[in-house]
Formats: C-alpha cells, structure tokens, sequence
C-alpha cells in the first residue's frame, strides 16, 4: 500500500485532541474519554522512581500515544479499546517483579510492555513467561536476553548490546584513536553484558582494556573503582551508568580525573547532562561521545517526532520510538490473533512485524489493524525502524553514535558492525 500520513481519515487535529484528552484522564476511575467501554488492560512496568526515573515517564507518554491512535481509530477489531495500566517498577528488580504479578495475577493482563532496564526485565520473565502473557521491552539490551528460556513470550524493540559493544569499541579504536580503555560499569545484567562484549571487541580490534571495575548499582562511594580504573594510565575511561553516573563523574572530578568518555545508552539522558553542566560546566563535557540504539531517518520516525513533540516540549528522548513501536506491535499482534490471549498474540507478532506483507507505520495503526484482523499480511515498520524480529525475539538494525556539544547531546551518526568472509570483524558509520 503507499505511505500516508494518518489512516482512515483520521486527521491530525482528531488525533492530538485524542491524544491530549487520553493522557490527561488516564489516571482517573474508569479511564472515560472514548466513553464507558470495556477496556482490554495491557500492563506497564516502567521506572517513574529510581535511577531510570526519567526515562519511565516518558517511555508512558510515547506509550499513550500508540494506545490513543488504536482508541481513536476505534480499539482493536473485535477486542476493543486499549488502556495502559502502568505500575513502577523503581529501577529495582524486587519491586518490578511485584508490580509484574500484580498486573498478571490481579489484573489479568495477557501482554506486558516493560520493563526499562535489563536488571528489571530479566526478573519478570519469571512471572510473564510460565503465565504465558507475551512480554515486549523497548529498551532492556542485554545480550543475555537473547538466550532467555523464555517459550518466545520475550520480545523487545530495541537493539541487543552485543551489537551496541561493537559500535561502541570501533568508536573507541578507530573513531577516537584509543589504544587502552578501563571500564567502570554497573554490576548488573545490563553493564555486566555490555562491558564484555566492548572488552572482547576493542582487544580484538587491537586495543588494550587495562581494568573493568564493576560496582554495585547502589553504591554511593566510588573510589575503589576510580582508583583501579586510574591505575593503568588509560587513554580514556568507558562509563556504562544509569543516572548514578552524576556522583560518579562528580568523584571523578574531584579527584582530577577527567578523561572519562566513551558513554552509552544508559548516560544518553539529556537532563543527566544538564545536572552535570550545572556542576562543572560545559567545558568538561565537550566533544565525549556515545552510543545507543537510535532510529534510522523513516516516515514513521518523523510522524512520531511531531506527535511527541506535541505532548512534550523536547525532542524524543531515548527509546521513545522504540516505546511507541512495542504498544503498536501488541496491537496489531491482538488485532491479527482476534483475541487478548498471550499465546495467540505471540504467534501473531512476527506476522505483522516480519517483511512480506503491505507497509504501515506510524499514523496507520488503524488501517493496519482492520488488514491484520482480516487476515492480511503486514509488515510494521515503526517509529524505531523496520522492527524485524529474529528467532530470539530481537530486532536488527544500525546503533546510534552521539556526542555532546555546548552541553547537549547531538546525534552524529548510526554504526554497525559484522564479520567478513574470513571472519574479521569490520564495522561501517554512517553519518546523520
């Protein structure tokens, strides 16, 4: 089919006034903007407290967007229309599991969008996947996810760290010209995973990593971890943070050490970088550089920009595409297997997300989901980018390359990685 702007007439004025008044009332009894409708619940672990504080409320806003557009359009064939039921999952790993049982166990939610950090998602697995509710994260990375025992209730829409280590050690060697690296990083499935695969990838491209210092994500004191990275004379320093990466760039500071670089997903927070500039100035910042999955340029991807844009006085924040992208799929996975079922819903999701079936993306959710619930072949292609999922449950695509400039950060490119013929890993950067 060819690409428009918004389906079935839908214009834009309708959506965002959709939109405004759904975001508005979500939290009030009965969630009543399109009326006293049954509502099927899709369940939300998301970080609205903790270390990831600032990513949850905004992965709800993109969230609502998704919802709303499949409201508008009238709520999924033959199921009905869609509510968020959000819980927070506190960046902790206890309290998500608990807010994932309530929403399963009480609730009765059949698919769950969440959680935020692997360290989270990991843990609910043990609650969605015996309970067969089909689980999507849109920004838990992980490589260990990739392996999960899971029976492919566990999908997510952003790219696996095995790919952003990568990118991220041909950044390093041959971006920045660094021969020796140390690591500070979270202990915790997130950092613990992302700090081997760039360890593995820069000593083969060559390099020298002179010490990983992993650290207790609840830790307020890192001098051990300054001291041991500092030791071996590092040409600069890998920080793999959630917003504890203030203190730690603090301590460094203080100490004189400053040739910290070489960040990630996990520090691509703009208010992060806002607290530090106010602490020690913009200077400091200049020219560190990062990755992270990043949306290629797409039709979608715009559309999303502008209706996120509407709701919140900023560009879309990190893994906002991808959250918008993970609502759609479970829509479309609901509208293609006629029914809220967990099992029917996984079985359906690469159907209207894989190549081979007409395009639909951003602003067509509703003619998407009348050709899924007809039996038609789709083929999503998001906010995020093409969401093709693989035998694990993993999308493919480029990562995002990204620095700081005068104290803000600006995207720069998109990198992948793979090996040639003989086996010899080579990686290409695209610029924006």
């Amino acid at each position: 089919m060819s690409r428009m702007s918004f389906q079935n007439g839908l214009s834009r004025r309708t959506f965002l006034k959709g939109l405004g008044l759904a975001v508005g009332a979500s939290a009030l009894p009965g969630y009543g903007v399109f009326g006293q409708a049954d509502f099927v619940n899709i369940g939300a672990v998301v970080p609205l407290t903790g270390q990831l504080a600032s990513f949850g409320s905004r992965f709800q806003v993109a969230a609502q967007i998704a919802v709303t557009e499949v409201n508008v359009a009238g709520g999924v064939p033959g199921v009905g229309l869609l509510r968020l039921e959000v819980r927070d999952s506190g960046t902790n790993p206890d309290q998500g599991v608990a807010a994932a049982e309530e929403l399963v166990n009480v609730v009765g939610v059949q698919s769950l969008f969440g959680a935020a950090a692997s360290g989270v998602t990991i843990p609910i697995t043990s609650v969605t996947v015996p309970n067969q509710v089909l689980q999507i994260s849109p920004s838990a990375t992980s490589p260990a996810i990739t392996t999960l025992d899971d029976n492919d209730f566990v999908f997510r829409t952003a790219l696996s760290d095995e790919s952003q280590g990568l990118v991220l050690a041909n950044l390093a060697f041959s971006g920045k010209g660094y021969r020796k690296v140390a690591i500070i990083s979270r202990n915790d499935a997130y950092g613990a995973g992302l700090s081997d695969v760039f360890k593995s990838a820069f000593e083969e491209f060559g390099g020298e990593v002179t010490s990983v210092s992993l650290y207790d994500p609840n830790t307020q004191d890192f001098s051990a971890e300054i001291a041991e990275a500092t030791a071996g004379n590092p040409d600069a320093i890998s920080l793999i943070t959630f917003d504890e990466g203030e203190a730690l760039i603090s301590q460094m500071v203080q100490q004189g050490v400053t040739n910290f670089d070489l960040l990630v997903d996990g520090n691509k927070n703009q208010d992060l970088i806002d607290r530090i500039v106010a602490s020690t100035g913009p200077e400091l910042l200049e020219g560190k550089v990062g990755t992270g999955p990043s949306p290629a340029p797409t039709v979608g991807g715009a559309t999303f920009d502008a209706l996120y844009r509407e709701q919140l006085p900023e560009d879309p924040f990190i893994f906002t595409p991808h959250s918008y992208d993970a609502i759609a799929l479970l829509a479309l996975s609901m509208a293609a297997a006629g029914e809220d079922n967990g099992v029917a819903m996984r079985d359906q999701l690469r159907n209207v997300a894989n190549p081979g079936g007409d395009f639909f993306t951003v602003g067509e959710l509703g003619a998407a989901m009348a050709a899924a619930a007809g039996g038609q072949d789709i083929n999503y292609e998001g906010a995020a980018g093409s969401q093709d999922f693989d035998a694990a449950g993993d999308p493919e695509g480029p990562q995002g390359l990204w620095t700081i400039e005068g104290g803000k950060i600006k995207d720069t490119g998109l990198g992948a990685c793979g090996r040639d013929a003989n086996g010899t890993l080579t990686c290409t950067v695209t610029p924006l």
